[in-house]
């Protein structure tokens, strides 16, 4: 016959009836904030590749797309390269965009060859407000901001798109900015119809 082993200090005995729901109540906050940071992450990450898609192809179409077949002059085309980036970054269009988003397109032109007919350095600059209505500034003279220079002898294109995120997780919210950059040599040749 087994025996039991005798408790010698009731004191000291556990009852471990509970104990798996008080260890679920500690650990659910930690595990819910876990989990909305990872989905929250997520999303960022789904805006900044969205960004960066936008930047890399509105900078290749811009580097083949002639001032010609682009409307004919530099600021049509600014405007042409502009609504792309919009479009390929999923932001809106240059007239409704996500509020706080901004799209620079420079082009750079140290030759001034035919088709480019601008005077060294134009830029266009979209800025959406709070409604998410968007200026538009157009620039000569400088390139798009916290870009470096693709070389002084080179004629190239600059695209830079930036997005506002809202990163929440459990305990409150941040707002934070991804953007993307590009930079490709211009390569367009003369349109002709």
């Amino acid at each position: 016959m087994r025996r039991r082993p005798a408790v010698r200090n009731r004191a000291f005995a556990r009852d471990d009836d509970g104990a798996a729901a008080v260890e679920f109540g500690l650990l659910l906050p930690l595990f819910v904030m876990l989990t909305l940071g990872t989905i929250s992450a997520g999303f960022a990450f789904h805006a900044w590749l969205s960004v960066t898609h936008g930047a890399q192809e509105s900078s290749r179409f811009a580097a083949t797309l002639s001032i010609q077949a682009g409307g004919g002059s530099t600021d049509v085309w600014l405007a042409t390269v502009g609504q792309r980036a919009f479009d390929a970054s999923n932001l809106g269009t240059t007239a409704q965009a996500t509020p706080g988003s901004v799209v620079c397109v420079a082009i750079y032109a140290p030759s001034n060859k035919f088709p480019v007919t601008v005077t060294s350095v134009r830029r266009v600059t979209y800025t959406a407000g709070a409604t998410g209505a968007v200026t538009p500034v157009f620039a000569t003279g400088s390139t798009c901001p916290n870009m470096a220079s693709a070389g002084a002898n080179v004629d190239y294109v600059q695209v830079s798109v930036s997005k506002p995120v809202d990163f929440n997780y459990l305990l409150g919210a941040a707002t934070i900015n991804v953007s993307a950059q590009s930079t490709s040599r211009y390569e367009a040749v003369a349109y002709s119809p």
